[in-house]
């Protein structure tokens, strides 16, 4: 018992670091996502990488911090860190693996949205980025921890499990003391 209580406070402590830290999530994974995207467009377009935009037939695409999807990692790594019973080293390759697919799926749809400006105008960049940004992105990461509960066989749900077990005890000590 006591080491869950220990395990618990690290887990909650190690989310209050990353949330007041969450300025990192974008230092890291923003060079991340212009690299791979320059490299994933290059296959197919002639493209110029100048600092945060991509240059391609004399139209820019520029990065911005909700390109690289920042929310996204970090709503993952809550909950991966929010799972009740699993080790650390478990937690640390569900999140890689994740974060992994997360930016397969992120440099997938910046590909699919300068094709479509280049090859179909601005209009269908206008739209399909207006559907990716409020359903896609969603149904992706949601996707993604499926995948992942499904792969790493986890039956805890995060942080319900942990306020399970806090009403499980209680319940066991007011019937004791009856």
């Amino acid at each position: 018992m006591e080491r869950y209580y220990k395990n618990l406070i690290i887990r909650f402590l190690v989310i209050l670091v990353i949330s007041l830290n969450f300025i990192w999530f974008y230092v890291v994974l923003t060079p991340i996502t212009i690299y791979l995207s320059y490299l994933l467009v290059g296959l197919f377009y002639s493209v110029v990488l100048v600092g945060d935009s991509l240059g391609i037939n004399g139209i820019g695409f520029k990065f911005v911090e909700a390109c690289v999807a920042g929310a996204a990692y970090y709503l993952l790594l809550l909950l991966v860190i929010g799972l009740k019973d699993i080790s650390w080293i478990r937690r640390a390759k569900m999140f890689l693996l994740g974060g992994l697919l997360l930016l397969a799926v992120n440099l997938l749809r910046v590909f699919i949205l300068i094709v479509l400006d280049l090859e179909l105008g601005k209009n269908y960049f206008d739209a399909v980025h207006l559907i990716f940004w409020n359903f896609v992105s969603a149904i992706a990461v949601v996707l993604i921890w499926i995948f992942l509960v499904k792969k790493f066989k986890i039956e805890s749900i995060p942080f319900v499990s942990d306020i399970k077990y806090f009403y499980e005890r209680s319940l066991l000590k007011k019937r004791k003391k009856s």
